[in-house]
């Protein structure tokens, strides 16, 4: 769907791109104009058909394997965006794991890796796309936060502490990078039918009906949101969250 030309000249990287939201949010950035690379670490079927997708829009796609946990994998993954645009204008941090999981039968092990896909994650692809950024004095960073940040949710204890400190951190790195011409805000969703949330069926239509909207957020729900705050549009947000959660919470 040709959208406004709202990113048009300026290149977009989203972790985890090749499904759910960050797909969704990949083919919005590339109809208002941006080219696009996602980066992968499973589904490369579903990379390579969005980067088809991409450019059948008119854009240039581009699809990395990448372990945002892995310090090497993302200097090498924004070196290769780099090479193949010659520029880094946005980031998505939308990478991300999701396991329903009562505290007792979690491990060590569960605990550090849901921080660690989320935070590490976060923290290692930000400082990668700031070094550009800084560079152009200008650049937009959009961390995938979650209203379970603020509420928590029974069996998702490391998933809820993990978007709280998305949160901080996209609060806290908004106020470093803001005087740079680098604006970071984030976006904090309610539950979204990605067909990925380990709930069960008859859960998600319970959880629906609860809703003042009584529907699911589907991932198309999520996209203005971030075209909004990577474009000019968005350009006196600072550190800011927005909830697309269909009335759930009010913040």
């Amino acid at each position: 769907m040709a959208g406004l030309g709202r990113l048009a000249g300026r290149t977009a990287l989203i972790t985890g791109g090749n499904t759910g939201i960050g797909r969704a949010v990949a083919l919005s950035f590339a109809d208002e104009g941006a080219d696009v690379a996602v980066c992968y670490v499973a589904r490369q079927d579903d990379a390579d058909s969005l980067v088809g997708e991409i450019e059948r829009r008119g854009r240039r796609g581009l699809a990395v394997r990448a372990d945002v946990t892995a310090e090497t994998d993302v200097e090498n993954l924004v070196a290769t965006v780099l090479a193949k645009f010659g520029r880094l204008d946005i980031l998505v941090n939308n990478a991300g794991i999701q396991r329903a999981q009562p505290i007792l039968d979690m491990s060590v092990a569960d605990w550090d890796r849901m921080l660690s896909v989320h935070l590490r994650g976060a923290f290692l692809c930000s400082r990668a796309a700031a070094r550009p950024m800084l560079a152009a004095q200008a650049g937009r960073i959009i961390n995938l936060c979650s209203q379970l940040g603020y509420i928590g949710r029974e069996n998702y204890t490391a998933y809820s502490t993990a978007k709280g400190g998305m949160i901080a951190f996209t609060r806290a790195l908004a106020r470093e990078l803001a005087p740079h011409g680098i604006l970071v805000n984030g976006v904090a969703p309610g539950l979204v039918d990605t067909g990925f949330d380990p709930l069960p069926e008859a859960a998600k239509t319970a959880h629906a009906n609860a809703l003042p909207m009584r529907r699911l957020g589907q991932p198309e729900d999520m996209t203005s949101a971030f075209v909004f705050l990577a474009s000019d549009e968005g350009r006196y947000y600072c550190g800011q969250l927005l909830h697309p959660n269909g009335g759930e919470i009010m913040p």
